[in-house]
């Protein structure tokens, strides 16, 4: 209201933004036998740090089991491939043979798929992991940051953990809760984007 009594004031055009929606997403079960593995990575900061977070379920969207871990240095990119190498790392650790990645970074999505992008220093593990994975049914595939919230609560949540520290839950955290069961009833997110609104300029 502040702004508004300014522009009238002195006669200057209002911009507005309205926010309209945009593209809704939901979470998706995999099929049967197949274990789906949500991803994220999330770094902030001038000097990022990076965290990341993955959560597996199956096809009745029985919950498997959940990570989140803080990994230090990392730019956005970075965090993004540790997210997806860590959960590929747990599914051998769990002996999983059937499983469905599911990320928001089209760059993990068009490395798995087309081998490139890949940030040069972490080659080498992407390299141990794409291994691990053509000896199993897996696939990787993208979805869009509001299909994929719970993954993005768990990323944030190991911004919060001491450096290079790892959380493992068998069982869900109650920060998760409420996104789980929504997901589980194949309830959408939605997209918002603002739309600047001016007025005409008079002559």
């Amino acid at each position: 209201m502040l702004d508004y009594h300014v522009t009238k004031l002195f006669d200057i055009p209002l911009k507005v933004k309205r926010l309209t929606p945009t593209h809704t997403a939901a979470w998706i079960p995999p099929s049967p036998g197949v274990v789906k593995i949500n991803c994220d990575g999330s770094a902030i900061g001038s000097q990022p740090s990076g965290a990341v977070g993955f959560v597996l379920r199956d096809s009745e969207c029985n919950f498997q089991g959940a990570l989140c871990s803080n990994i230090g240095y990392a730019t956005s990119l970075e965090a993004e491939f540790s997210a997806c190498m860590l959960a590929i790392e747990k599914a051998q650790h769990l002996g999983l043979t059937n499983i469905c990645l599911e990320v928001d970074s089209i760059q993990v999505v068009n490395a798995f798929n087309k081998g490139f992008g890949v940030p040069w220093r972490m080659r080498a593990r992407w390299h141990n992991c794409l291994q691990f994975c053509s000896g199993i049914r897996c696939a990787c595939v993208h979805t869009l940051r509001e299909g994929n919230m719970v993954a993005d609560a768990l990323a944030k949540n190991g911004q919060g953990l001491s450096c290079f520290s790892t959380q493992w839950w068998p069982s869900p955290p109650s920060f998760i809760i409420s996104l789980l069961h929504r997901d589980s009833l194949g309830l959408p997110f939605t997209r918002l984007a603002s739309l600047d609104f001016s007025p005409p300029c008079l002559a």
